[in-house]
């Protein structure tokens, strides 16, 4: 049963802060099916086709058309960096819709210009593609040409937005709906997953040092749960956490040490759905002492880089922007389902990367320790100092902050 922090919320309650984005996208492949006559072989001599292919072969160029399969993907990049997969196309709040919708038209437009300057030339990238090959071959390719009208109705680009409601009970009843909202919260775990593997394996794994331009994707990630905190609270406790380790960052000079640690072991733990949704559904409770007894806010750790500290208190610390989604390789020829990706529960949990007693992620929370072991001894002498009836013993489950 979900706690209350991971209860979904009614489609009513998300209507109002939801756009659901269909992108309506083909691209045509260039290819057509390779048959036994093309190749002079008898098909009675072959296997049936339920048990072998023979392939493709390729009419055009493949780098003709790769503008319009680039295009593709980083609308579909645009879309998950702001919003979730949900019902074949994207959920995207509200706040967010019109500065993705315009980016979407940008990337139509450019798409239309590319597709108008294909068609125009496409007899002649046949013609050039087909005297690229051996000659005995040639007659392969013309033989399965295809018209160009052909070809400009499978190049196409187009975007649907749309608010959505329920439908009436009294006309539809059923609970398909619901239960895809339900999933949203653990949809969006596996696409922060995706993101923080590609940052893992591209820019930390094995790294004794890494520039300010690592913490690219961790904005990314930041902004993607910002936007959709309102479908899970577990989202904000992430957040938090991002900025508290961003907080750690010295101004200038390389990240390394202790912080490089923390931000290794972060995004190790975001890699795998599963372990970072069991640590944000419990981050509230760990942070309850710190609330509890009025403390302030931890100090950050001593930064990393060899920047001499008063120079570095001059300067703010920032995340840098996100980079641009067209340069993410994340989702480049994404499904809209999710579902043939990696398994949440497949990846083991992350190894510790970072001693215990210097771990910057737990480190900061010894003062809280120090603080309720001091508040409880205070308690025992005053129970010690009474002739009245003893108090109850302190409780001793400290298990609501670790």
């Amino acid at each position: 049963m979900p706690t209350p922090a991971m209860q979904p919320q009614s489609l009513d309650g998300l209507s109002d802060q939801l756009v659901f984005v269909n992108l309506d996208l083909t691209c045509w492949s260039g290819k057509k099916t390779l048959t036994p006559e093309d190749l002079g072989l008898d098909r009675t001599q072959l296997p049936p086709e339920t048990l072998v292919s023979l392939g493709e072969k390729q009419l055009i160029d493949p780098e003709a058309l790769r503008t319009f399969t680039s295009i593709r993907s980083a609308a579909r990049r645009r879309c998950l960096a702001v919003g979730t997969r949900f019902l074949g196309g994207y959920a995207v709040p509200v706040a967010k819709a019109p500065a993705l919708l315009a980016e979407l038209d940008a990337l139509g437009q450019r798409y239309q210009d590319a597709r108008a300057a294909f068609l125009a030339g496409y007899d002649d990238q046949l013609a050039a593609w087909t005297q690229q090959q051996p000659q005995e071959w040639q007659k392969l390719i013309r033989d399965a040409l295809v018209p160009v009208e052909y070809v400009g109705g499978r190049l196409s680009f187009a975007v649907q937005a749309m608010r959505f409601a329920a439908p009436d009970p009294a006309v539809v009843t059923h609970d398909g709906l619901n239960q895809a909202l339900s999933s949203l919260g653990d949809q969006v775990f596996h696409e922060v997953g995706q993101l923080a593997r590609e940052a893992l394996e591209r820019s930390f794994q094995g790294k004794d040092a890494v520039t300010r331009r690592a913490l690219s994707p961790l904005a990314s990630i930041r902004d993607k749960l910002d936007g959709l905190a309102f479908l899970d609270r577990r989202f904000r406790a992430v957040v938090g956490e991002i900025d508290r380790l961003v907080s750690q960052v010295s101004a200038q000079g390389p990240i390394a040490h202790g912080v490089l640690a923390a931000l290794t072991q972060f995004f190790s733990l975001a890699a795998q759905p599963a372990g970072l949704r069991t640590w944000a559904a419990n981050a509230s409770v760990w942070q309850a002492p710190q609330a509890f007894l009025g403390l302030p806010d931890p100090p950050a750790a001593t930064p990393a880089s060899s920047v001499d500290p008063a120079e570095a208190a001059k300067k703010p610390t920032f995340i840098p922007a996100p980079e641009p989604a067209s340069a993410s390789t994340v989702d480049a020829d994404a499904p809209a389902s999710i579902e043939d990706t990696e398994s949440d529960t497949s990846t083991p949990a992350p190894a510790p990367t970072v001693d215990a007693e210097a771990d910057p992620l737990t480190l900061h929370w010894k003062p809280v320790v120090k603080a309720v072991e001091e508040v409880m001894t205070s308690v025992e002498a005053s129970a010690e100092s009474t002739e009245s009836t003893p108090a109850p013993a302190p409780a001793t489950d400290d298990a609501w902050f670790f």
